[in-house]
């Protein structure tokens, strides 16, 4: 079975992504879905939605927990270049991220086009993450 790790983390966050959470599973049912999240949630409540297969909660090196599952899809709604540079060590074969000069440049990282975000809800936002796994299957079999 092909794994896919979804990484966010902090309440907020992972409220809006349930969408592309759900648009995951929908669009690739035959794929295991794992939530990554620092634990800031209660894992119990996450562990009870149904299109999360598994909740990964990491303290301190994401990498190797992210690695034992062997994805061969990571999406992630951090940010930030220091971990962009971190995810270059990851053996995956898609790697998508949020626009970002590390990641516009890096050949290891798989980013939308840029957007300007101010007019858009988060929940959409995370949803053009999801797309990057395969445009032409995302635009024709979901319907936001």
């Amino acid at each position: 079975m092909k794994n896919i790790v979804f990484h966010s983390d902090g309440f907020g966050d992972l409220l809006v992504c349930f969408k592309a959470l759900y648009a995951i599973k929908q669009l690739y049912p035959e794929y295991k879905l794992f939530l990554l999240t620092n634990g800031l949630m209660e894992s119990d409540f996450l562990e009870k939605i149904p299109f999360i297969d598994e909740v990964l909660i990491y303290k301190d090196d994401f990498l190797e927990k992210i690695q034992s599952k062997n994805p061969v899809i990571f999406i992630t709604t951090r940010r930030q270049g220091l971990y962009f540079k971190k995810l270059k060590f990851l053996n995956v074969q898609k790697c998508i991220v949020f626009p970002h000069l590390i990641s516009i440049i890096s050949k290891n990282l798989t980013t939308p086009l840029p957007f300007f975000r101010a007019k858009k809800h988060m929940s959409e936002i995370v949803l053009k993450l999801v797309r990057m796994i395969n445009t032409r299957h995302f635009d024709k079999n979901f319907n936001q």
